[in-house]
């Protein structure tokens, strides 16, 4: 079984909610095999509304069938349907395969090098306005200040190559994320209200509100 924790600790997750084997074999009479991991967050995971439907959307099984692709397995898209994210059909057999975005369903590029480190940064995206506690808004950071908090906060380890022209992730706690997207946004949550609030106390105060 895929370990989750780094997501279950993050939402605080204590029971499984997860789409049944019945309702993931509607998945895998459209496109066969089907990764384990995948398998494994869609049985564990898959359920919970407030990971996985409150920005972007993880595709629920019955709406599959509206997302067929020649080549690829379309499993995310974007609240806007600005993207979506896929897995190419040759590595569906692989454990834990690369995830791949595209704009237009024609050109596709490489996000994450494996579906794990996908749902994890996906999690920590979905995070920053899901969670309990979050800024009240964007901030525009100068270099120096992007500096200070690759510093300051451990780097969660995952990250968006492609959208927002590249997304990453920091934070000190367990149940918090500082969102950097397209090199200078930053945004930030946390499940827990004292965390936050020592986040918020130094991250308030940096650049200037969007």
């Amino acid at each position: 079984m895929t370990d989750f924790s780094t997501i279950k600790k993050l939402f605080h997750i204590s029971e499984p909610n997860g789409f049944t084997s019945d309702e993931i074999q509607i998945i895998k009479d459209i496109f066969g095999n089907l990764p384990q991991v995948f398998v494994d967050y869609y049985s564990e995971l898959g359920k919970i509304q407030n990971l996985n439907q409150t920005q972007d959307s993880l595709i629920i099984p019955e709406r599959f069938q509206f997302y067929n692709h020649n080549d690829y397995l379309i499993f995310y898209t974007e609240n806007q349907h600005a993207c979506v994210w896929g897995i190419h059909k040759d590595n569906l057999s692989n454990l834990n395969p690369p995830v791949y975005m595209s704009y237009d369903e024609k050109e596709w590029n490489l996000e994450t090098e494996k579906l794990s480190d996908f749902f994890n940064a996906m999690a920590y995206l979905q995070a920053s306005f899901a969670l309990k506690f979050t800024s009240d808004c964007f901030y525009e950071l100068e270099e120096k200040e992007l500096n200070w908090i690759a510093v300051n906060y451990k780097n969660k380890g995952v990250s968006f190559k492609n959208w927002a022209d590249g997304i990453n992730f920091y934070g000190n706690y367990d149940d918090d994320v500082i969102v950097v997207m397209s090199n200078n946004q930053l945004f930030y949550s946390s499940n827990t209200e004292d965390h936050f609030l020592e986040m918020d106390k130094v991250l308030s105060e940096l650049g200037t509100e969007l």
